[in-house]
């Protein structure tokens, strides 16, 4: 990848002297960054351009180019791609478009493209991309004119959208968000998404990394190398009104959709999820100030009302107020005017007109141990703006100073934001919401070590779980005793069951397991939601009424077995379950259960497998978590059994890859521990025709 950051040498395909050429700005972009390789043209009509020949063909460059850039119709581009194969050159970009992001007919082309860079072993990043740019090794190669300077410094920008990409390398340079590298990736035939993202991991130039994403290649792939990194990750992950509308046949599969997986993904490797370019945009400048060791946050405001604000948008980014020290405060209260402002963190200094003051106040607040960052507001107008701008300039200084984050919020008009950004060294924020925001993200930001996974594999039955799968149907489900036989060979605990063919083996297994108990009907895909379909009966209490029901399921029902199980009383019911996402692999979910699940849709996802402390959060971060630590008397969820569950569950879904589905709903959860009551499990077609 590197290659494609510093070329010493560039040849561009497509320019020429013609009016309107878009291949010139090309070379524009080059010269006004001051690229200082090699710049080769190349264009069938021949001549010069700017007092460089232009080439006729691939073949007469005078050398080989480390990097070809390509913009000339689409349907030129697979012969040039064999002729730079056949120069020699092994990097392109592929700037033009009109491919199968414009016609499925054109995918044709595609493929050719792909065959020609393997024959010659290439890597091209494209089609229907717009470059890269390296302000280290001053290369710029976009299309499109670039005529805004662009502040360099440690973000990388990989970008899906050439659009969206230029939105975000324009905007950060003018908030002072420096750039170190910007690729657009198109449609990422060959150079996707995570060969970029595995170079900037190891590139010293970049600090910070920005992915704008409408798709995502290899899931559980971008998954490991965020998490690998100590380097901040934010992904702004787009289009996802594309998520899978299929009619899903377990809850797992309806409740973890596309998006939902994608969420808990990038959270769990530790990554900032934006999902609009403003947000996103806040995000990056606070990642731009020195990093907060914590998430202690001292509030300075000239407004008691922004002041009142703020607090309220650090409690909802989990930021703390720690009170100031008394020495801190009398000192300011010496410069009041009527003393009828009550000081305190958040800081009101609507009575104190000292802009000298102000920043003695802000640089004695950065220099505070018990402070990890501070968010400033200040408002101004009229005979204000003068002295208001000096303060501006010099802020930022004292923020570069004490190495701690100072996110400054100017309530100005839009023409004076534009102002005082030019004055300001650091980024300046709208309001207080998107600093206490940019600072909060900025804590938390840098991928997650993996920890040492608590053992939980001892007892797993592989070979036992896999001849179980082999005795899936043809649609692919297993039936309920084969699944909860299944549970029982990852060790995760069971109601004890017994399976009856008619009434009289239905009231024998009641006897034998005690009364009262459960009857449900075995029978397959018909039968999977068992509840609607009457195929269960809770609470029988002695041999007559079970043999009643039973009698009543084989009569109207007609199923092929019946499973009779204890009755379990109490607990909080849950849905535990697997879900095999496309491109993140296998997933695992936790919620509230029950015939409610997919209406309360209340879920925590992770992927598999997961340890001790993920699983604790899946279970901290539901909604009604309250109901798991004890509620209105009643005893707490027993943790370890619950952690327990799930990390075996997570370790079932890691290694049985042909488990396509699972649901334990419910799955009883008590003070006593867990016990899985019903269960389904669909096993993927190739499985079943292999036997595994």
């Amino acid at each position: 990848m590197k290659k494609f950051f510093y070329p010493s040498s560039v040849a561009i395909l497509g320019i020429s002297p013609r009016h309107g050429n878009i291949g010139r700005n090309i070379l524009a972009n080059l010269e006004n960054i001051g690229f200082p390789g090699d710049i080769h043209l190349v264009s069938p009509s021949g001549g010069e351009y700017h007092g460089r020949t232009i080439h006729p063909n691939v073949a007469d460059l005078p050398e080989i180019p480390e990097l070809a850039v390509v913009l000339t119709p689409a349907a030129t581009v697979p012969g040039l791609v064999r002729d730079c194969g056949q120069k020699g050159i092994k990097r392109l970009i592929i700037e033009t478009g009109g491919f199968s992001e414009l016609d499925e007919s054109r995918r044709s082309l595609e493929r050719e493209i792909v065959e020609a860079s393997q024959q010659y072993g290439m890597r091209f990043i494209g089609p229907n991309c717009i470059g890269v740019i390296c302000t280290d090794a001053r290369l710029a190669v976009p299309f499109p004119l670039l005529d805004r300077a662009i502040k360099p410094g440690g973000l990388s920008i990989l970008a899906q959208s050439g659009g969206i990409g230029l939105t975000y390398l324009h905007a950060c340079s003018e908030n002072k968000v420096g750039i170190a590298k910007f690729c657009s990736m198109g449609n990422k035939l060959n150079v996707n998404e995570r060969d970029l993202l595995a170079y900037l991991i190891e590139d010293p130039q970049t600090e910070a990394i920005l992915l704008y994403l409408e798709s995502i290649v290899d899931g559980r792939a971008l998954y490991d190398l965020i998490r690998s990194t100590s380097k901040p990750v934010v992904v702004h992950k787009s289009n996802i009104a594309e998520t899978s509308h299929a009619i899903a046949s377990s809850h797992t599969a309806a409740l973890a959709n596309d998006d939902a997986v994608v969420d808990a993904a990038l959270k769990q490797a530790g990554a900032i999820r934006a999902h609009t370019v403003h947000t996103c945009l806040q995000i990056l400048k606070g990642l731009s100030l020195p990093k907060p060791k914590g998430r202690r946050l001292g509030i300075i405001s000239r407004s008691g009302g922004h002041a009142v604000a703020a607090a309220d948008a650090a409690f909802r980014h989990n930021m703390a107020l720690p009170s100031f020290p008394e020495e801190f405060l009398d000192h300011i209260q010496e410069y009041t005017r009527a003393s009828v402002i009550r000081l305190q963190n958040p800081l009101d200094l609507g009575d104190l007109f000292h802009f000298e003051m102000y920043l003695e106040i802000v640089k004695n607040a950065l220099a505070m141990e018990d402070l990890d960052a501070v968010l400033m507001l200040h408002g101004y107008r009229g005979r204000e703006v003068e002295v208001s701008r000096q303060f501006v300039a010099k802020v930022g200084e004292l923020c570069k100073q004490a190495n701690k984050p100072l996110a400054l919020a100017l309530l100005v008009d839009p023409e004076e934001m534009i102002v005082a950004a030019e004055l300001s060294s650091i980024p300046l924020f709208p309001f207080a919401e998107e600093g206490a925001m940019a600072l909060s993200a900025a804590q938390r930001a840098g991928g997650i070590p993996k920890s040492e996974r608590l053992s939980c594999a001892e007892g797993f039955d592989q070979q036992r779980v896999q001849r179980l799968l082999g005795a899936a149907g043809p649609d692919g489900w297993l039936d309920l005793p084969e699944a909860l036989h299944l549970l029982n060979a990852a060790r995760i605990p069971v109601a004890p069951f017994v399976t009856a063919l008619d009434p009289d083996d239905a009231v024998q297994a009641a006897d034998s397991l005690g009364y009262p108990v459960v009857l449900k009907a075995v029978g397959g895909a018909d039968l999977l939601h068992k509840t609607e379909a009457g195929g269960v009966v809770l609470n029988l209490g002695d041999a007559e009424a079970v043999r009643q029901a039973a009698q009543d399921m084989m009569d109207q029902l007609k199923p092929q077995r019946l499973l009779v199980m204890q009755h379990i009383k109490g607990g909080q019911e849950l849905i535990l379950g697997i879900k095999r996402d496309p491109g993140f692999g296998p997933v695992v979910l936790l919620g509230l259960g029950g015939v409610t699940a997919e209406a309360l849709g209340d879920v925590s996802l992770r992927l598999a497998p997961v340890d001790d402390a993920e699983a604790g959060q899946m279970m901290d971060e539901l909604k009604g978590s309250a109901l798991l630590k004890g509620f209105r008397g009643q005893p707490p969820v027993k943790r370890s059994a619950l952690l327990e569950a799930i990390m075996r569950l997570a370790i079932l879904a890691d290694r049985m890859p042909s488990i396509v589905e699972l649901d334990i709903n419910p799955l009883l959860a008590g003070s006593g521990g867990v016990m899985a009551v019903d269960a389904r499990v669909r096993v993927a077609g190739d499985a079943l025709k292999s036997g595994h």
